[in-house]
């Protein structure tokens, strides 16, 4: 599905990476939250640059990847296994990952959310913080998208987030900014494959579609949809160039929910009426929806661009 992007003109980042990204042979690698729609990207790019023996991940402790002996059920909140984690393996970097994003749940369970996101991210900067560079892969959630700048959001702009969500990667982002050797990248919706085909929103989509159940999309819920392969070749770049600071990432359009189902139910023709329209305000019980929360790229392409 990462076609969606490719085949409805969108300009790919990609073309702005370095030709080879090259690892230094000292580099061990440690990718939490290996299972999430964006964590599986990165930890298979890194396979590519990578021996198994210098790269190592931890999933959800009910999680199951076969055939990865480098993967190991983890909860973020277990303080104690990340240490042994650290002590083993000894990572020089930490790609931050693991965290919980769905919108309803977060909202149901916010004292949940907040262990997950915010402690979880304050146990990786306290465990491995003194030791690894990290790099935390946070959310465009963080803005509301009410009050849009001309171009998207940029780094500089003030956070303003609406759900638990947003609000617990809001702090988990303070958390991993405590730490001097860190970056923090907040990536726009990503699209494209997931490790077993429950992950993200095209997967979400599809599989009500496959079972000829309805979806309901808001027409004016907008994201800078990133390809999920690109956010893998970026993350391997931020880890090579070693990075630091806050950055943007994401395509250089903005796509409407409803956008992106419409794709999904031609891609695959399905029943035209599966596929509703609706606008944030008619939602009734919903979580909170942000508006435009499309997000400017500009600092991240220039240094991709000149490296």
């Amino acid at each position: 599905m990462n076609a969606f992007l490719q085949n409805n003109g969108e300009k790919k980042i990609a073309n702005k990476f370095p030709d080879q990204i090259t690892l230094p042979d000292s580099s061990k690698i440690l990718v939490t939250g290996v299972t999430s729609i964006h964590g599986w990207p990165v930890f298979k790019k890194l396979e590519e640059l990578l021996p198994a023996e210098r790269l190592f991940g931890t999933c959800p402790p009910k999680a199951k990847i076969p055939g990865k002996c480098n993967v190991q059920p983890t909860c973020m909140t277990d303080r104690a296994s990340l240490e042994k984690i650290r002590d083993k393996f000894n990572p020089t970097h930490v790609a931050h990952c693991a965290g919980v994003c769905d919108l309803d749940v977060c909202e149901e369970r916010p004292e949940w959310a907040h262990s997950i996101n915010v402690q979880g991210a304050k146990n990786v900067a306290d465990v491995f913080g003194d030791e690894s560079r990290i790099i935390y892969m946070s959310s465009d959630l963080v803005f509301s998208g009410a009050d849009t700048p001309p171009g998207g959001y940029t780094e500089e702009d003030k956070l303003c987030p609406i759900s638990v969500t947003g609000k617990t990667f809001a702090l988990a982002e303070k958390e991993i900014q405590r730490r001097e050797n860190h970056c923090v990248i907040r990536i726009s919706l990503p699209l494209g494959d997931s490790i077993k085909g429950d992950k993200g929103a095209i997967d979400w989509i599809e599989g009500r579609f496959r079972r000829n159940l309805p979806v309901t999309l808001f027409y004016d819920e907008y994201r800078s949809c990133a390809n999920c392969d690109d956010i893998g070749k970026m993350a391997a770049a931020a880890l090579a160039m070693e990075f630091n600071g806050l950055f943007h990432f994401g395509g250089a359009k903005r796509w409407s929910l409803f956008d992106i189902g419409e794709f999904v139910l031609k891609n695959g023709g399905y029943d035209p009426n599966l596929l509703k329209g609706r606008l944030r305000r008619h939602e009734i019980d919903g979580p909170p929806r942000v508006g435009d929360v499309s997000l400017n790229s500009n600092k991240l392409t220039y240094l991709l661009t000149n490296a």
